[in-house]
């Protein structure tokens, strides 16, 4: 068996360099497929909370549903945005390495909104009326945090290969 490494995004690589454009295109694919279960999975824990909260009047269960279920759609629409986007996925080195220099930008920068996002959730779960929600924030402002920094740190890998 030749040997094999790990790629840029846990892809296996045997003895053929994976071309930057085929590198960044999988990249993008694998943020919006990431981002698109993390949509998938708010959205059926929220709805489950939500209404379940309702039948036991438990006001903190049903705002943090209620939350969770906004960050949902908000996730959602953000990957049919980003599909959009990959047709005009680049097919050249140029183009791959200007690609990943505006996704490392977007998801650093996001990566800082995501810190924002934890410290508003924090400070809406010390109000007693918006507890639920404000834990809610600070559960997907970590997740976005997570998920935006290790996308950050990859396509600045990517960068770096095709300066």
């Amino acid at each position: 068996m030749p040997w094999a490494r790990r790629g840029d995004y846990g892809e296996r690589v045997t003895d053929v360099q994976v071309p930057p454009a085929t590198a960044v295109a999988r990249g993008q694919r694998r943020l919006l497929a990431e981002l698109a279960a993390g949509a998938a999975a708010s959205a059926a824990v929220g709805a489950v909370l939500w209404v379940r909260g309702r039948r036991a009047g438990r006001s903190g269960v049903v705002g943090f549903g209620r939350q969770t279920v906004a960050w949902a759609v908000v996730d959602a629409a953000i990957v049919g945005w980003g599909v959009r986007g990959l047709a005009r996925s680049p097919q050249d080195d140029d183009g791959a390495g200007r690609t990943a220099r505006r996704m490392r930008l977007l998801t650093a920068a996001n990566a800082g909104a995501d810190v924002g996002y934890v410290a508003l959730g924090v400070a809406l779960a010390r109000r007693p009326d918006r507890r639920g929600d404000g834990l809610a924030v600070v559960v997907q402002g970590l997740f976005l945090l997570w998920l935006d920094a290790r996308h950050a740190r990859r396509f600045h890998r990517l960068a770096r290969r095709t300066a």
